[in-house]
């Protein structure tokens, strides 16, 4: 779902109504390279090890990285929509012509930096090309605990509340070109994330759900200063960690997390609510 309170209707010639200049007072490219963010949280593991035994057994209390779908079963397969102005973190819209037309733009000829973060697909075409890891559906509560006829009822492909039946935030399709930036925020309702980079690459920050990082984070919001303070210098035990192409990342719910985008980049993240290690 968007974090933008606002959405404007996009133009190729420009914004059609009065745009909020945003400008981060922190240096990106620094927090990319800084040796600060070394905290080492995140595992690595084989995807054949990653089973319901595994969460039975400790929870999913940990970000988990795959450098290979391997063993994660099954493996990966190759509208109007929602985007984001990265300056200012703001909704508006595009056709799906408008943003191939813009992410095949050579990167030196765009004035602005889009950021597609809530193209969600159940009920189209490309859902029976993606699936999920196995333990994934073990796990989730959209398809364990939702009752099954109202999922089933569900016709609509886009996200519009009126015609929405269930909790339909299991598939999203996320697209970015060189340079993006979403700032921190905490995945909604209590859900857990899984990503997996399709092309080009990806760098998290990512933050423990900690009682003072928690409170940090709250006042952070609250302040209105978002764009002034990078809130992993702030917050203890930040790690920033790389995900290429190929790599699967997983994240449980509660962490505060930030994102940008070094490479151009297209890649699929998914959402599930399981009750193993749920923040709300």
């Amino acid at each position: 779902a968007s974090r933008a309170g606002t959405r404007r209707r996009y133009h190729d010639d420009g914004i059609s109504d009065e745009e909020i200049d945003g400008r981060r007072m922190f240096d990106l490219e620094e927090k990319v390279n800084s040796q600060r963010f070394s905290s080492d949280r995140v595992l690595r593991m084989e995807g054949r090890d990653f089973t319901y035994e595994f969460i039975q057994r400790g929870g999913l209390t940990e970000p988990i990285i795959f450098e290979r779908p391997d063993g994660l079963d099954p493996p990966f397969t190759r509208r109007m929509i929602d985007v984001m102005d990265v300056s200012t973190q703001k909704g508006t819209e595009m056709s799906m012509a408008q943003w191939t037309r813009y992410s095949e733009t050579p990167p030196s000829q765009r004035e602005k930096l889009y950021n597609v973060i809530s193209l969600e697909f159940s009920h189209t075409k490309l859902e029976n090309l993606v699936k999920r890891p196995a333990t994934v559906d073990l796990i989730d509560w959209v398809d364990n605990m939702w009752p099954r006829h109202l999922k089933e009822r569900q016709r609509d492909s886009t996200n519009s509340i009126n015609d929405m039946q269930y909790p339909k935030v299991q598939k999203y399709c996320l697209m970015s070109v060189e340079g993006c930036y979403t700032d921190f925020h905490i995945d909604f309702g209590g859900t857990s994330v899984w990503y997996h980079i399709l092309r080009g690459s990806k760098v998290f920050w990512l933050i423990p759900p900690t009682p003072q990082n928690l409170e940090l984070y709250e006042n952070w919001v609250l302040s209105g200063k978002q764009g002034d303070v990078f809130l992993g210098d702030r917050a203890s035990d930040c790690q920033r960690i790389e995900l290429k192409q190929g790599c699967t990342f997983i994240i449980p719910s509660g962490l505060t997390l930030t994102l940008a985008r070094a490479l151009s980049l297209y890649l699929s993240l998914y959402l599930y609510a399981e009750g193993c290690h749920t923040y709300m």
